[in-house]
């Protein structure tokens, strides 16, 4: 009876540590001490995002002053060119100082300061999500994402080795893509609990 007793306990902690692995995070554009504004590197935005792994639920808090900025999710094209004119989306600071961006979709998403000549010194970022297939959480272990292409190839070596631009990755098969993780975990975890519950002979 004790080692079932054993058994069931050491299932259910099992249960327990994967259901918390499929749990989206909230991260911290920049990280804990960047945030939404002009970084004193350039590409320090972009660092941060390609060492960064990003999962379709996940939210993006981007920390900024609201009166001065604002966050907008524009095109490829848009980005490279750090136009404000078209924005996919706005994201405008709560009255916490800050903006929270769902990210329900996997692929590239990119972001440029709404505040006039900030995209241009380096306040702009590119989040690559993983897809659901290829993007399971990993136990606390992170490895970094794949870093997309920067565009600042310059003309002669663009023409001597072409590079051709990755495309997004594809949109999960779900139309509730952001509940399609924390589903499956707790599907498996009514499972596992039950069958704890019969080795334990409850």
């Amino acid at each position: 009876m004790a080692s079932r007793a054993a058994a069931a306990i050491a299932l259910v902690c099992a249960v327990l540590a994967l259901a918390a692995a499929a749990e989206a995070k909230d991260l911290v554009v920049g990280g804990g001490g960047g945030g939404w504004k002009v970084p004193a590197q350039a590409d320090a935005l972009n660092k941060w995002a390609q060492a960064t792994r990003f999962q379709v639920g996940d939210n993006l808090l981007f920390r900024f002053d609201g009166a001065a900025d604002a966050v907008l999710e524009v095109t490829k094209e848009d980005y490279g060119r750090c136009s404000t004119a078209s924005p996919v989306a706005t994201y405008k600071a709560a009255s916490g100082g800050g903006a929270t961006v769902p990210l329900t979709r996997s692929g590239a998403h990119y972001f440029v300061s709404g505040a006039p000549g900030s995209c241009d010194k380096g306040e702009r970022l590119i989040v690559v999500v993983m897809s659901e297939k290829h993007g399971g959480r990993s136990h606390g272990i992170s490895a970094p994402a794949p870093a997309p292409a920067l565009e600042s190839q310059s003309p002669i070596a663009a023409g001597l080795s072409p590079v051709p631009a990755a495309a997004p990755a594809p949109a999960p098969a779900s139309g509730d893509a952001g509940r399609t993780a924390a589903s499956g975990a707790l599907l498996l975890a009514a499972a596992l609990l039950g069958a704890a519950a019969t080795l334990a002979g409850f």
